[in-house]
């Protein structure tokens, strides 16, 4: 019947989109280290947000395939992709100006 038809969780997981979502995340990385520098932090408060979906698919499909649960693997994958996105918005602030450290 179906003998060579892949199944919905090969067609999700090729290694040509993983390929593919890892060089779009790491383009919006750089553009998130970057665009503080030049004062922009609207755009690279923007960019992150495309980047934390991203990092968060990414993280997933590679809980996927470690053989991890989907739920289990989305959440690991969001909660990872949070903790990141949230460091990389300090970062954002301190290298835009906005904030001051002080005694």
């Amino acid at each position: 019947m179906t003998k060579n038809k892949p199944t919905m969780r090969e067609q999700l997981l090729t290694d040509h989109a993983y390929k593919v979502v890892r060089i779009i995340s790491l383009c919006e990385l750089l553009l998130v280290l970057i665009l503080p520098l030049f004062k922009l932090m609207d755009l690279s408060v923007g960019v992150l947000g495309f980047h934390w979906l991203t990092l968060g698919d990414l993280f997933t499909t590679f809980f996927q395939r470690q053989h991890i649960l989907f739920i289990i693997s989305m959440l690991l994958g969001e909660l990872l992709a949070l903790i990141i996105c949230v460091i990389l918005f300090f970062y954002i602030i301190w290298a835009s100006g906005n904030m001051v450290f002080g005694k």
